[in-house]
């Protein structure tokens, strides 16, 4: 016993340690690697989409688009340490969420099938150059990571740093999302604590396939330019959280057209409604109760007029789920890590107990790239 604890001694003491130097690791460009989650594959790689496209976008819209929102980096290394340098704009903290999830990075390391939290990329609290190491130490067995772009924050560049005699390798280009989540602040991830806590990120992994987030915070009103960026964008099932955002009226009034337009390119493609967060703000100011209780009444009137007439338009009811307790709530109004995760969970249940949407869901988990070893097809060095 007291050999065996001398070898473990002598091994731990052995073990390659690169938290203390990382001048010597080397650098690949992240955007040589595998990007999943990039809704549309034209126009720069860090963005969602090329927004040059619809000059009808308000600022606003088209600044949030330009994030990377629910994008990440895949790749696979058997380095014992993953670094990361990343240039992003420098504008102001929100208040609600934190800053690893606003201009950090988050990774994942897939084991025994699933994806375990490994790490994350501590961004400057001010400033627009940041490097963080987020994992140490490892063993140097092939590893598939998963690394989560910033939640709230443009990124003009980003280098994934491994050790100098290791490898890592890319899982192909650019990889289509069969799923995509379009809506509010809620979809766009506020509130939470890390870029993959938004729901659209944890029902990802739930479900084992990629999801893209168009979320855009506070801004998603059922416009047509909304419907025209859905016409553009290849997938086999849409979701959307848009009724948080719209008046009643706009409810009323933009509902039917805005699905009538995704229609016209998109006419049996499944498309998931969800009912919107049952706000905490609400629980004593009569006013805003109101206000939200007319929201769902005339999102109910509208989703009940198409569904008479489209087999293939589902309303999710309750939607985005965040329990009965009321204890989920950042600031009233969005959820934090918790209520994402009930709402994830809520929708994946509802999507497994559908069908023609498990159907889809099945058929993605087949063509995952990258769930073995050796089945990546191009190698980053």
């Amino acid at each position: 016993m007291k050999k065996l604890l001398l070898l473990l001694a002598i091994a731990a003491f052995c073990m390659p340690t690169w938290s203390a130097d990382t001048k010597n690791l080397k650098y690949v460009d992240g955007t040589t690697l595998t990007i999943i989650n990039k809704p549309q594959h034209d126009g720069n790689r860090l963005r969602r989409i090329n927004t040059d496209k619809y000059p009808d976008l308000t600022s606003r819209v088209r600044h949030y688009l330009n994030m990377p929102t629910g994008m990440a980096l895949r790749f696979r290394t058997n380095s014992p340490v993953i670094r990361a340098k990343w240039t992003t704009l420098d504008t102001l903290r929100h208040t609600n969420m934190a800053s690893i999830s606003e201009k950090g990075l988050d990774l994942y390391i897939k084991q025994d099938g699933k994806w375990l939290w490994a790490g994350f990329g501590n961004p400057k609290f001010e400033g627009t150059k940041h490097a963080s190491t987020m994992i140490n130490d490892m063993d140097t067995t092939m590893k598939e990571c998963m690394l989560y772009l910033p939640t709230f924050m443009q990124v003009n560049s980003i280098e994934i740093g491994v050790a100098p005699d290791s490898r890592i390798e890319s899982c192909g280009d650019i990889k289509r999302a069969p799923v995509v989540a379009m809506g509010s602040s809620y979809t766009h991830g506020s509130g939470t604590s890390r870029a993959g806590m938004a729901w659209p990120a944890q029902l990802s992994r739930m479900l084992g396939v990629d999801i893209a987030n168009y979320g855009t915070s506070g801004q998603q009103k059922m416009e047509q330019f909304f419907a025209d960026i859905i016409c553009d964008t290849d997938a086999d099932m849409f979701i959307f959280d848009c009724f948080s955002n719209p008046s009643p009226k706009e409810i009323h009034e933009r509902f039917a057209p805005f699905v009538k337009k995704i229609r016209s390119k998109h006419p049996t493609t499944p498309l998931v409604f969800l009912e919107t967060v049952d706000r905490e703000w609400k629980n004593f100011d009569l006013k805003k109760r109101k206000f939200e209780n007319d929201k769902e009444q005339a999102a109910r009137e509208e989703i009940a007029k198409v569904i008479a007439n489209d087999p293939n338009i589902y309303f999710f009811e309750p939607g985005l789920y965040t329990g009965t307790d009321h204890e989920t709530s950042v600031d009233g109004t969005h959820p934090g890590d918790m209520g994402y995760q009930r709402a994830a969970i809520n929708i994946a249940e509802k999507i497994n107990a559908t069908p023609a949407l498990k159907k889809i869901i099945d058929a993605a988990k087949a063509k995952d790239c990258c769930k073995s070893p050796g089945k990546c097809p191009a190698s980053k060095k």
